[in-house]
């Protein structure tokens, strides 16, 4: 998913980030070490290290001796988030090398003097068991939606209650849970897939009445609506206050209160109409494709990210994804809820997967920047912002993912979702990952397992027995409850390899047989 008024300026992807080298050390696994205390006795000076809480402290010399900095001395694990620490545009001159501070745009590091985007090497290292709240060195959910134009909410996005529904709710169809992988969204999709009627018709005889409305399920202010590319695929976000937006992608048509800016989005490709709109009011029309749906909540926050700095510069509000229904009222979750295909919490599905030490979860090619795809030697020459997009050379800004994660419904198959197949240009393929009697499922690898050899196959979905009829050409949702065939078409192998220094390398034989050892044509992918 990709919507930020930051990073407006690319609609098919959002701004990456600049990477710098890192001048300072980085204590390099601070699960293990003793937590730092300021004032109290450290061992290495110059050596930055974070708590639990993401404050970061610096080993300093005083006198004879090396004690731990007080919290946001040494920089390591600040943000300006109160307002006590800014940095200003990349390039610009800074004083507080080691300083994490949101610049208006995005998280930066003052390095060498200069004010950098950061690398994961300059940020605190996640805690074994993942950040259970935003550290205060990455950016809040207003500063990402909003930049430095607003303060934070002090009101609870949970005081925000959904009274109407996104769509009527006699015409809702099976929808897909967030943590869906396909094609390009190679890693689990943050957002659901809300299934309407119209599409268990063929597109031969759907017609202008099919239209449904898409209503505002609450009071709110409409910030953003934007062209993804074509006339009939558009986004909205509305900010609902206190800390609570809305996103809506791929709607066929903006309409209702939008309507005024049908043809000018098409032009401009981007609007910030600060729109008020009422719970109920409808802003556009579905007909032709599920729609995209997702909440994201600045109270919240995903823990199950091992380096939430890897998605920085692309997709930030991600950590903040939350679950959409307990916010709609009993009688509209209840009818949301009987209609999404996953039938097990939480019913709206899941997107971290990551496992610390284990295969399980995100990676990134080693190399590159985290989502943004873009090699880091681009970035560590960069003096300017540079925008997104897919990068020179490659066929989409997901050539360099990879996620190994349960199905987003049948939670018993694992997907093994990579950018680069075969083409190392990028071919996204999704496959079975085909776990043996006596082989470990992927969040049971670890360092010790050694090389362990996968079968891959393709997916193959087995509907319920009272699954509804649909017409030929019909794009109507797969049934509630599906599961997968254990059963698919082989389709490769692949070996996988959680390293010591918690890399993961990676070898793919997509003509099957077998791979008794890695060679020239092994990768390794980082969190």
């Amino acid at each position: 998913m990709r919507k930020s008024r930051i990073f407006r300026t690319v609609i098919s992807l959002v701004i990456g980030v600049i990477c710098l080298s890192s001048s300072s050390t980085l204590v390099a696994n601070a699960s293990t070490a003793q937590a730092p205390k300021s004032g109290a006795p450290c061992t290495k000076e110059g050596i930055r290290q974070a708590d639990a809480k993401g404050l970061g402290y610096e080993c300093l010399r005083s006198g004879n001796k090396l004690i731990w900095s007080a919290p946001h001395e040494g920089g390591i694990g600040q943000n300006n988030s109160s307002g006590s620490f800014s940095l200003g545009p990349i390039g610009s001159s800074c004083s507080k090398n080691g300083l994490l501070a949101f610049n208006g745009q995005s998280t930066m590091t003052c390095k060498l003097g200069k004010v950098a985007y950061p690398l994961a090497s300059d940020v605190p290292p996640t805690p074994i068991s993942g950040y259970k709240a935003r550290p205060q060195w990455y950016p809040t959910l207003a500063q990402i939606f909003h930049g430095e134009s607003s303060g934070e909410p002090t009101c609870s996005p949970r005081s925000i209650t959904f009274t109407k529904p996104v769509l009527p709710l006699d015409q809702l169809a099976p929808s897909i849970p967030y943590g869906m992988t396909v094609g390009d969204h190679v890693t689990p999709i943050d957002h659901a897939y809300l299934g309407i009627k119209a599409l268990y018709l063929s597109d031969a005889i759907r017609a202008t009445k099919d239209y449904l409305p898409i209503t505002s399920p609450a009071d709110g202010t409409i910030v953003e609506v934007s062209s993804l590319g074509s006339p009939d695929s558009h986004r909205v976000v509305i900010d609902h206050g206190c800390n609570l937006f809305s996103v809506y992608m791929v709607i066929n048509k903006v309409t209702g209160v939008l309507a005024p800016y049908a043809k000018v989005v098409e032009t401009k490709r981007y609007l910030a109409p600060n729109l008020k709109i009422k719970a109920g009011q409808e802003f556009g029309r579905q007909r032709d494709n599920m729609l995209d749906f997702n909440i994201f909540r600045g109270d919240g926050w995903l823990s199950g990210f091992q380096n939430v700095q890897s998605y920085l510069g692309a997709e930030p509000w991600k950590p903040y994804t939350a679950d959409f229904l307990p916010f709609f009222t009993p009688s509209i979750r209840t009818a949301m809820e009987n209609q999404m295909q996953r039938t097990s919490a939480p019913r709206t599905g899941k997107i971290d997967y990551d496992v610390a030490g284990t295969a399980s979860g995100n990676w990134f090619l080693s190399g590159t920047h985290g989502y943004s795809g873009i090699s880091n030697s681009v970035f560590a020459n960069a003096k300017t912002m540079i925008q997104g997009g897919v990068p020179t050379g490659k066929n989409s800004y997901a050539w360099s993912h990879l996620s190994i994660a349960p199905e987003q419904v049948d939670q018993s198959a694992w997907v093994f979702s990579v950018g680069w197949w075969s083409d190392p240009k990028g071919d996204a393929r999704q496959s079975l990952l085909v776990v043996g009697k006596d082989q470990p499922a992927p969040d049971k690898i670890t360092a010790s397992s050694g090389m362990v050899v996968y079968s891959l196959a393709q997916l193959s979905f087995v509907e319920p027995a009272n699954a509804p009829a649909t017409e030929p050409g019909s794009r109507a949702p797969r049934p509630i409850g599906y599961t997968i065939s254990k059963e698919g078409q082989s389709v490769g192998v692949v070996a996988l390899q959680v390293n010591s220094d918690g890399s993961l390398s990676v070898e793919i034989n997509p003509n099957g047989g077998t791979i008794s050892a890695f060679s020239s044509a092994k990768r390794t992918y980082n969190r």
